[in-house]
């Protein structure tokens, strides 16, 4: 099995429950990482996508790698040949190599920048409103295609804001710091109180990426992830209650963004996320009672 961007967050989590499992992983990102096992490879290139497949076999493919929307800003050109171009490659070798399945990580971005007055789901229309979410739409559109055309299962995950320990390179380095308090006194969340946030754990959004993949049945070409809705306002205070660090909020703050209603992964796979309470919890074990009940 194939998992590339396996450096990253979401894939080192991949690779630790697909390893525990004693699955057949090929872990690869841009950059090699002897002690993880991970092996270079740069999708922009065609042939070294190629030579992936042609040296290995993979019945599936969970394809994480990807250019973050900050680094995607600071440059569109190679955001859109590694977020697109790269994909194509992939998708190109997958099908002449003759995979069962391509799982793909998608975003909430496709459904656009604003935040709007409901959580939406599968059914409501997929505009990006940026370059980022463009190319995510564009990939689940060639998958889609390729999936018509029997040409191998293609299915999206679209993932809400991902949360938990471990991020390395983010714009939002709140998202891991609320998870680790032995690192963190005060934490800065750029969201005004009222800002509605869609909030999945990393963790989850391993097992929902192993759940499609696993699936005997895949039922729909894109899912939304369960995820929690929480306001900014509300997760300060879960957060100082928990483990003591000190949260700061912005005024006004940046635009949340749209939430997700992951209803239907839930009601097609029997997947349920895992309380954030408890993961801050567990983040929190092994403090001083004062640190932790400020």
């Amino acid at each position: 099995m194939l998992i590339t961007g396996a450096s990253g967050q979401v894939g080192r989590a991949v690779c630790a429950l697909l390893q525990a499992a004693g699955a057949d992983v090929l872990p690869v990102d841009l950059a090699a990482d002897a002690k993880a096992r991970v092996l270079a490879c740069d999708l922009r290139s065609q042939e070294q996508v190629a030579r992936l497949f042609q040296c290995h076999s993979f019945r599936a493919v969970i394809h994480l790698a990807a250019l973050l929307p900050s680094g995607f800003l600071a440059d569109p050109v190679r955001g859109a040949e590694v977020n697109l171009v790269g994909s194509c490659h992939l998708l190109r070798e997958a099908v002449r190599y003759r995979v069962r399945r391509f799982v793909f990580a998608s975003s909430i971005s496709v459904y656009g920048l604003a935040a709007r007055e409901r959580p939406l789901n599968e059914e409501d229309p997929a505009i990006p409103g940026d370059p980022y979410g463009a190319c995510k739409r564009a990939v689940e559109t060639v998958g889609e295609a390729l999936a018509q055309k029997r040409a191998l299962e293609f299915v999206a995950l679209r993932i809400a804001r991902v949360v938990g320990p471990g991020a390395r390179n983010t714009s939002s380095p709140w998202r891991s710091q609320m998870f680790e308090p032995a690192k963190w006194s005060a934490i800065a969340v750029p969201f005004h109180p009222g800002a509605l946030l869609s909030l999945v754990h990393v963790q989850d959004v391993a097992r929902m990426l192993l759940t499609l993949m696993e699936a005997a049945e895949i039922r729909r070409r894109v899912y939304n992830t369960p995820a929690e809705l929480w306001e900014a306002g509300q997760l300060q205070k879960l957060i100082q209650e928990i483990t003591g660090i000190r949260v700061e909020l912005a005024s006004p703050g940046r635009d949340p963004g749209p939430t997700s209603d992951g209803s239907g992964f839930t009601r097609d796979f029997g997947v349920h996320t895992r309380d954030l309470r408890e993961y801050l919890a567990t983040a929190a074990e092994g403090l001083p009672i004062s640190r932790n009940a400020r």
